[in-house]
């Protein structure tokens, strides 16, 4: 795996998915290796070479940009991993996810949250402190055989299902 630091110039972007108004990335490509990934397209804007799945850019200061974005935005819906899985495994190390959500409190957008992974239950205590917050885990097949050709580096199935419980036990929702 190729893992680079990099400066965001932004990170809240305009977007055109239907019912979002934003969107956010805090990373560029994604450990998780899927291959049916759609946001595979985005590897053109990089410069890397590797393969989809074998490099993720860490936008380093993501959640410092962000804060200064947020002065010029009133409301609207956000959504974090339109390109990327916000919750990959870098993501443990870095916290960029945390950090942006941490930034979000004060705001006023809802915020919608895609991902694969059982790490978004570690930002609980923040997602609970966002006014309007809904959170989503992809799971694309119940057989986990299936799971490991398609998603070779995400998830087990079942740490998705406890993770969407978890979450809904805690009040948020999915």
């Amino acid at each position: 795996m190729n893992i680079r630091e990099i400066a965001a110039k932004n990170a809240i972007a305009r977007t055109g998915i239907e019912g979002y108004d934003y969107c956010l990335n805090p990373y560029v490509g994604c450990g998780h290796g899927c291959r049916y990934c759609y946001a595979a397209f985005m590897k053109q804007f990089t410069g890397h070479s590797e393969p989809w799945g074998d490099f993720v850019d860490v936008k380093a200061n993501v959640a410092d940009v962000l804060q200064r974005q947020l002065r010029r935005i009133r409301g609207g819906t956000l959504l974090i991993g339109t390109v990327t899985d916000p919750y990959q495994p870098l993501e443990k190390r870095y916290c960029l996810t945390r950090d942006c959500l941490t930034a979000l409190i004060p705001s006023s957008l809802e915020v919608h949250i895609l991902t694969r992974s059982p790490l978004v239950v570690r930002d609980t205590d923040v997602l609970k402190e966002l006014s309007r917050v809904e959170v989503g885990l992809s799971i694309t097949t119940n057989r986990e055989d299936v799971k490991r050709v398609f998603e070779p580096r995400a998830p087990s199935i079942a740490s998705r299902v406890e993770a969407l419980k978890a979450l809904h036990d805690a009040g948020l929702r999915t």
